[in-house]
């Protein structure tokens, strides 16, 4: 994962205040809600209740009377009612709660009289008894208050806990980020949770830095331990080929043996520098048509091939940072591949402004491996990527070609090829 994607994520402190903050939201409109429907639930239920008591009062007199309460009004049709509510009526004839003109508000109930079949309507108009709708706007005020106080007190509940429960995981996120790792870090970690991850971690990060020590401690112990037999059979070889077998079978094995010694040689070396990753990183200006041709010809001594002529197409001031030794095995690494794949003509390398590319006729000899999985690609590939280098391969029907593209500019631009 990149740093710029890493950056880009949310933190968790700020997704803990924001969580907090929501939750105090919801709970404070939740309860102004619900204490709304409280209020206007038992209001509502206080004027029924007198509607029932006196629809009770009516039931047992012998014939329906006007009520003694002024606040309420005896009908025996809908025409007889105020002209507002008559309106509200003709709307809606099932409807138990209406609003009137000028603020007018008014409760009816339905009713029969045990003295008649006739349906008889009770109106309360309770404007003036409203207690509610009145200290509306100062209930939402003291609602409004009261909810800015408890968002203050979240929000301050959860900017503490927030900074609490990720301070740990920050602690934790710089140590992993040294290098080396310091021994027994998470011991520091109170915590169950982090300590246990901690605890983890550190078990982890120390198998990777010890399988890492062994592999490097490996491919250095084997590289120095293979040069001194593997010197003594290249000095054979080349004492040999001073005076060559007759056979030509004989002389051709011996090439083959003084072939695969010079591969073997190159191969430990670069396992041998690639060991030492400290002494690898430091990089500085290198040649590269210098490097190319000094290459060249240095696989023409070791293997002639005069069949195969080389056509350098790179100004001769053309350099490249980065380190001269990892480099130059790259180089040559490539170069032997073609060496070994190529068919008779031109091998071919030039530049652009981000990379160097290398090309060789194609073999038409089925048995013959491809350059693309020839000798020492893994290296070669390794060694590209320590050079802060991509290597690409790939093959044409006449050609195999190696392009190396660089990350960063050349130090002095590539002029058009």
């Amino acid at each position: 994962m990149s740093r710029n994607s890493i950056v880009a994520k949310t933190s968790l402190t700020l997704r803990i205040r924001a969580a907090f903050l929501l939750l105090a939201l919801a709970c404070g409109l939740m309860f102004a809600l619900l204490n709304l429907v409280f209020v206007y639930t038992t209001e509502d239920a206080f004027f029924y209740q007198r509607l029932d008591s006196e629809i009770a009062r009516q039931q047992q007199l012998p014939t329906p009377q006007s009520p003694p309460d002024p606040h309420l009004q005896l009908y025996h049709m809908p025409t007889e009612f105020p002209a507002d509510l008559a309106a509200a009526y003709a709307q809606q004839p099932k409807g138990a709660e209406f609003a009137g003109e000028q603020g007018r508000h008014y409760h009816v109930r339905r009713w029969l009289h045990p003295s008649g079949t006739a349906q008889l309507y009770l109106v309360m108009e309770v404007s003036q008894q409203l207690v509610v709708r009145p200290f509306r706007h100062i209930m939402f005020s003291i609602y409004g208050v009261l909810l800015s106080v408890f968002l203050l007190l979240a929000l301050g509940l959860g900017w503490y806990l927030a900074r609490r429960a990720s301070r740990p995981l920050q602690q934790l996120a710089l140590l992993v980020q040294q290098d080396p790792l310091p021994l027994g870090f998470a011991s520091q970690f109170q915590d169950q949770e982090i300590s246990l991850l901690a605890h983890k971690l550190e078990q982890s990060m120390l198998r990777l830095q010890q399988f890492a020590e062994r592999e490097r401690q490996f491919s250095r112990d084997a590289s120095h331990e293979l040069r001194t037999p593997l010197a003594v059979i290249q000095s054979s070889c080349e004492l040999l080929l001073l005076n060559p077998p007759q056979d030509a079978d004989a002389a051709r094995r011996l090439q083959q043996i003084a072939s695969a010694c010079s591969q073997m040689h190159l191969l430990i070396q670069s396992l041998l520098l690639m060991a030492r990753e400290a002494d690898a990183a430091a990089g500085s200006p290198v040649n590269l048509a210098a490097t190319l041709q000094q290459l060249w010809q240095q696989q023409q001594q070791w293997q002639p091939r005069p069949e195969l002529t080389l056509q350098l197409q790179l100004p001769e001031t053309l350099t490249l940072l980065a380190p001269p030794e990892l480099l130059r095995l790259l180089l040559s690494n490539l170069l032997q591949n073609i060496w070994r794949h190529s068919a008779a003509g031109t091998v071919c390398i030039n530049a652009g402004e981000d990379w160097l590319q290398l090309e060789n006729p194609r073999t038409t000899n089925p048995g013959a491996a491809s350059a693309l999985s020839g000798f020492g690609q893994g290296i070669a590939q390794r060694l590209a990527q320590a050079c802060a280098l991509d290597l690409q391969s790939e093959a044409t029907s006449q050609l195999w070609r190696s392009r190396l593209c660089w990350r960063s500019q050349p130090v002095e631009p590539v002029a058009p090829v």
